[in-house]
């Protein structure tokens, strides 16, 4: 297994076992439709010739479909000029989805205020950078229309249609809706501060310049605006379940109830809870067999459960994982053709805050952990690309944002799989400025003096930024 192939694998699997058939027949159409680039509507063959043409049997090419019709990539069209036809996945419900994933794992604000802050200077920048038209940033200020919370959101949501990275959107989306979620029942999330149109009149101006510093100056305001708005929740916001019917097409069918379980798991499941064996859940939803083993693999693409064979076994509640939300975002990038140089550059910017975040909440264990994997990749002239991966999630996990670790692996998996020419080792000067950052920061951590986490932020944004304009990986 190549450097490629180990990322991919490492940012999108999570300690899955081997990939099913489908997942892997799933895996080279997204391949096809990627370098193909069919345009939406477009047939890419019925099912006897996709069959034919991937050398599987019927019942795995269904699968496999209904895992890409799961992600939004196309459905199937029933007919004498149907097949699976090409379809491009709907960005409010990627963000939806994304947003439900968050709030099963518990989402608290200070991760989302932490995320929030670190998406937003990052599409802001963006923006300048792609020196948007006099037309374009007069749509900011219709955004500020709005008299309460949402004028916030939809300014934020205008900024990232303004970067022209599809990548960016879902995240914003997503975001949106989780603050949304932390505005409920606060009042004071119906006055919407006076300092919006001033800072938007500035970061107009910032933006027709292409002065992205200025810009992020000028939006600095109003994340204090915004974050004073929001208040913890006790507990996650219920998803909305659509009640399951008899319909005349099952895999519609299938779906409804995929959405029933998947409700049921986010509300009262547990990890290793057993939801009943297939005749069970058959008698149950009043499905056939068919239609059951339908929406269970919608639910393992998903990453909700796991099948488990034997007595006293069956569907069984996994632990919360991000796969299949990580498999939803690349079918939405792939559907979007994203140009995979831009997802280096936006992985820099995304983390321009991970490694003060790491440092300032590492534990003595942590901080020993960090040194220990720092002087590894430290050493020699060059480095293993798959040791530096494994050094970044360490850093990630320790900084303790789900938000950002999780599209961080989703643009890892990406430029991974659809970059041409990765290579298996890197010079270790093309990351000295990194790991720089890193000593500098653990030497202050454990200099016994008191962490200034507005001054490690500042540094470490700095030096991320500056990676990302260079793009080292």
């Amino acid at each position: 297994m190549n450097a490629a192939e180990r990322i991919y694998t490492a940012s999108t699997r999570e300690g899955e076992t081997a990939a099913r058939m489908a997942e892997i027949l799933a895996r080279r159409i997204e391949d096809d439709i990627a370098s193909l680039r069919p345009p939406p509507g477009d047939a890419l063959g019925s099912l006897r010739d996709l069959a034919k043409r991937y050398s599987v049997g019927r019942a795995v090419i269904r699968e496999a479909i209904g895992l890409l019709e799961r992600r939004g990539l196309g459905s199937l069209r029933p007919g004498p000029s149907g097949g699976f036809i090409v379809k491009m996945p709907q960005v409010d419900a990627i963000g939806e989805e994304l947003a439900d994933h968050f709030r099963a794992v518990g989402l608290t604000l200070s991760q989302l205020l932490d995320a929030r802050e670190a998406v937003d200077l990052m599409i802001v920048r963006l923006a300048a950078q792609a020196r948007p038209s006099s037309m374009a940033l007069g749509r900011l200020e219709l955004a500020t229309d709005a008299d309460d919370i949402h004028g916030h959101l939809a300014l934020r949501s205008e900024l990232a249609r303004l970067t022209r990275e599809p990548a960016v959107m879902p995240f914003v989306k997503c975001l949106n809706a989780l603050t949304m979620d932390f505005a409920a029942g606060n009042p004071e999330a119906s006055d919407y501060p006076a300092s919006v149109p001033l800072a938007t009149a500035d970061l107009r101006r910032a933006l027709a310049q292409g002065d992205g510093e200025g810009a992020a100056a000028a939006f600095g305001g109003l994340h204090g605006d915004l974050f004073r708005l929001l208040r913890p929740r006790e507990s996650v916001a219920e998803p909305q379940v659509e009640e399951t019917a008899r319909t005349s097409d099952e895999r519609t069918l299938a779906a409804l109830v995929a959405r029933r379980l998947a409700s049921d798991i986010l509300q009262n499941g547990s990890a290793g809870q057993r939801l009943g064996s297939e005749w069970d859940l058959c008698e149950r939803f009043s499905v056939s067999r068919l239609t059951l083993r339908q929406a269970i693999r919608l639910l393992q693409d998903s990453g909700l459960v796991e099948c488990r064979r034997g007595r006293g076994n069956g569907l069984v509640v996994r632990n919360s994982r991000m796969t299949g939300t990580i498999r939803l975002l690349l079918a939405y990038l792939i559907g979007q053709q994203m140009d995979v140089r831009s997802a280096g550059t936006i992985l820099f910017q995304l983390n321009c805050f991970m490694p003060a975040l790491a440092v300032s909440r590492a534990d003595a264990e942590q901080r020993a952990k960090l040194e220990e994997l720092l002087l590894r990749v430290e050493q020699g002239d060059v480095l293993e690309r798959f040791d530096l991966l494994n050094f970044v999630h360490f850093v990630s996990r320790v900084a303790d944002n789900p938000v950002i670790d999780l599209f961080s692996r989703c643009l890892a998996a990406y430029e991974a799989r659809f970059h041409p020419f990765l290579a298996e080792r890197l010079p270790v000067t093309l990351q000295a400025s990194y790991f720089r950052l890193m000593r500098q920061l653990l030497d202050q951590a454990g200099s016994g003096a008191g962490m200034d986490l507005a001054r490690m932020k500042e540094e470490a944004a700095r030096v991320m930024l500056e990676m990302s304009r260079s793009r080292p990986i």
